[in-house]
Order: structure tokens, then sequence, then C-alpha cells
């Protein structure tokens, strides 16, 4: 597998990747409110179905999100794109924010999202970030997996955070 800097060749074969996922669980959010102290938890929950998840950024979005980040890279195995990664770099706050990791799903499960993860990380420490957060829906429970596996401890979370109003998981990991 060989990872490098996405061109705008890439483009169309990242858009053409599978970036749905197979769920059996999701973490499930609850907000209560009682004397002014509000408390948030999240739970896993085991889903009556395994269900399909989309991809919370299509098309346009996706490529409009490439345009705007600092990191594009693409894994390649010969000729054919099995995956991507992009992230912008916050430098005021000290910041490498993951908006997509991608493997396509006939390459999932192969080390390829530990190395364009692993990628990520080496460019944000060049760039002398302090901090890296990957972004998650709630139904992505292969995604959470994927980022606690990778060291990521849970950040936090942004309400109606896509399109699709899901909530993004935040996880993050100091940089050293």
């Amino acid at each position: 597998m060989h990872i490098r800097k996405g061109r705008p060749a890439d483009l169309k074969a990242c858009l053409q990747l599978d970036h749905s996922i197979s769920s059996e669980y999701a973490w499930r959010m609850e907000q209560q409110e009682n004397e002014g102290i509000i408390t948030v938890t999240f739970q896993p929950i085991r889903l009556p179905r395994k269900v399909e998840v989309a991809y919370p950024r299509q098309g346009e979005d996706l490529l409009n999100g490439w345009q705007n980040c600092d990191l594009f890279l693409v894994a390649s195995n010969g000729q054919r794109i099995c995956g991507y990664v992009a992230a912008r770099a916050l430098p005021g706050h000290g910041l490498a924010w993951v908006q997509d990791l991608v493997v396509g799903a006939a390459f999932r499960r192969a080390g390829i999202g530990g190395q364009l993860f692993r990628e990520t990380v080496a460019w944000a420490q060049q760039q002398k970030l302090k901090r890296l957060v990957v972004e998650v829906q709630t139904r992505n429970y292969p995604g959470i997996c994927f980022c606690r596996a990778m060291g990521l401890s849970f950040s936090g979370y942004h309400n109606c955070h896509w399109r699709s109003q899901d909530i993004a998981l935040l996880f993050g990991t100091t940089l050293r």
C-alpha cells in the first residue's frame, strides 16, 4: 500500500469509493437537565437490525471540503485508490481536524485506515499542532471502534453537525 498526496485526478476515484458502513450498534445520546445541571451521556446500544449508514457528506459537499483542506492523502495499491484522508490545520487552536478518513468497503480491515491515520498524525506534528480531533457519526460504530483502537478518547460532540442533522462525536488525542 502506498500513501501519497492526493492530486486533482484522484478526486473522481475517491468519490467512487463505497463510503457507507454497516453497523449493528450506535451511540445513543441522552440529555437531562435538573436544577440547572445539564447531564449528557452517550451509551452504545445494539440496534434491532443491521443498518447501512450513508456517509454524511456526498458529492459537492465532499469536493468543497477537500478543496478547503490542508492535507489530502490517498492510499493506492498500484493504480487503484483504496482510501483517503482530508484534514485541516487550525493553528490558532493548535488543532488538526480530520474531517474525512475513508477506506473503500472492499479494502477495509487491511490496515489502510491505520496507515492513513499515522501519516496524518505525522503531518500534524510537523505543523507543530498540539491536538488531533476526528469527527464520527453516532451510527458509525466501526468508525468509533477505529478511533478508540488508534488511541483517541471521546472529546465531545456537536449536535446537528452535517446536512443530515446527525450528531458528530469527536475523538481526540494530544500530539507529542
